[in-house]
């Protein structure tokens, strides 16, 4: 299920060497998701991958909250994590309701990370351990009341939590 009908036309030049967020949403209330796409070329067992997603609030340095992942991603098909309390149109496009981390604002980071609680980030959004005031960027690709995908030419995740995050780098604003 994806988040947007033209959701990741990922027909990246070359094949992503692991998963990464391909959509975040950021939206009144409690209308938030974030879409992990997988890009690889093969099914990825998120199980024994240990793959979690990770929630750092308001600039905190730890994992506010988390939740491991399960199952298998099949190649070039997306996992939809959202609030459970979310509109109707991003619950239907919901794999994983997750409510403790699909409850950020503008603010806080969200990681994908590979091989359990201390393995590695595979994917960051926002910049971990930093509270930017109220969002990243500005107008249609900030972080606050807005959804933004990331650009088509991007086929891996931004491995460095604590690197500087301009979302109009490698995201669109929708």
């Amino acid at each position: 299920a994806h988040l947007a009908a033209a959701s990741q036309g990922q027909t990246a030049q070359a094949a992503a060497t692991d998963l990464f967020f391909s959509e975040y949403v950021e939206g009144t209330g409690v209308n938030k998701a974030i879409e992990v796409y997988n890009g690889t070329g093969a099914a990825v067992d998120l199980t024994a991958g240990g793959y979690r997603l990770e929630l750092y609030s308001n600039g905190s340095p730890t994992v506010s909250q988390s939740i491991a992942l399960t199952g298998v991603l099949a190649d070039g098909d997306v996992l939809v994590a959202a609030n459970g309390g979310a509109n109707a149109a991003i619950l239907a496009a919901t794999d994983l309701t997750a409510n403790a981390v699909a409850n950020w604002n503008g603010d806080d980071s969200i990681a994908l990370r590979k091989g359990g609680v201390s393995g590695t980030i595979v994917d960051a959004f926002g910049q971990i351990g930093t509270d930017p005031g109220t969002e990243w960027g500005t107008g249609l690709a900030s972080t606050v009341d807005n959804t933004i995908r990331r650009k088509a030419s991007v086929c891996a995740g931004d491995t460095d939590g604590s690197n500087a995050f301009d979302p109009s780098i490698e995201w669109d604003g929708y």
